[in-house]
C-alpha cells in the first residue's frame, strides 16, 4: 500500500530523495518496495502521460489537453511512500492488489464510496466489474498478461523507453489504447479522480503500469481516499 499526497512546494521534506526516473508508476512501485520519494516537475523522463494528469506540467499540446481528468496546475511535487512509513497524513492511497481482494474491501466500507461518474468506460475505471465480467475485461488481461512477459527484458525496456520520448508516438498510441486497453491506471484512475472525486476507484493497470510498474497482470490497482481507506481494518 503506498500513500500519496501532494506537496505545497518542492523543497518540501528537502531530505526526501526526488525519484529520477522512467514514469510514475514506476515511482510507485519503488514506493512499495518501502522508498519515500518526492516527484517533482523535473522527475519524470520518459512517460508523457503521468506530467500532465497529475498537475506536474500544464497543457499545451493537443494530445495532452485532451487528458482528463486532471489536477490543477501547477502542482509543486508529490510525496509518495509507504503507508507504513508515511511521513504524515496522505491524500490517497494506493492499493494493488486480486480482483478479490479489492471487493472484498470495497464490501467493507460499502459500494456508495465508489466512483460512479465513469460511464463505464474500462480505460478509467474497472468499478462496474464488480457487478460482472465482460469481453472487453478479458480482452485488457490477455493484453497485460503478454506485456509482463515482455517487461523482463531490456531490449523491451530500452525500446519503450526510446518510442515513448516521442510526443508523437505517445498521442499515436493513446489514439490506440484508448478503446482497447486500460489508461492512465495508476496516475489519472488511482490517484487524480480519488483525489478528486473524494471516492474509491478500480483499474486494470495500463500498458506502462505492466511495462515500467512491473505489476502483476492478475492484479488490479486501486485509488483510496485516505477518508475511505481510514475505515478499514488493517
Amino acid at each position: 500500500m503506498v500513500g500519496v499526497k501532494r506537496l505545497s512546494d518542492p523543497d518540501q521534506y528537502p531530505n526526501i530523495p526526488v525519484y529520477q526516473g522512467v514514469s510514475y508508476c514506476d515511482a510507485v512501485r519503488l514506493a512499495g518496495e518501502g522508498q519515500i520519494l518526492r516527484v517533482l516537475p523535473s522527475s519524470i523522463q520518459v512517460c508523457q502521460w503521468s506530467p500532465i494528469v497529475l498537475g506536474l506540467k500544464e497543457p499545451q499540446r493537443p494530445f495532452e489537453l485532451r487528458l482528463s481528468p486532471k489536477l490543477p496546475f501547477p502542482v509543486p511535487g508529490l510525496l509518495i511512500g509507504p503507508i507504513s512509513n508515511f511521513p504524515g497524513q496522505p491524500e490517497v492511497v494506493i492499493i494493488r492488489a486480486d480482483f478479490f481482494t479489492l471487493k472484498d474491501l470495497v464490501e467493507e466500507v460499502g459500494k456508495e464510496a465508489l466512483w460512479k461518474a465513469h460511464g463505464n468506460r474500462l480505460e478509467i475505471s474497472a468499478n462496474q466489474l464488480l457487478d460482472g465480467e465482460t469481453a472487453q475485461a478479458r480482452f485488457i488481461t490477455l493484453v497485460n498478461k503478454v506485456l509482463s512477459k515482455l517487461a523482463p527484458f531490456k531490449s523491451w525496456q530500452s525500446l519503450t523507453r526510446t518510442l515513448f520520448r516521442s510526443y508523437l508516438v505517445t498521442a499515436g498510441f493513446e489514439a490506440i489504447i484508448y478503446k482497447t486497453t486500460a489508461d492512465m491506471s495508476i496516475c489519472r484512475n488511482s490517484t487524480v479522480v480519488p483525489i478528486l472525486t473524494k471516492q474509491v476507484n478500480i483499474s486494470f493497470f495500463c500498458p506502462g503500469g505492466i511495462t515500467w510498474g512491473m505489476n502483476n497482470p492478475s492484479h488490479m490497482t486501486s485509488g483510496w481516499p485516505w477518508e475511505v481507506f481510514a475505515n478499514l481494518r488493517r
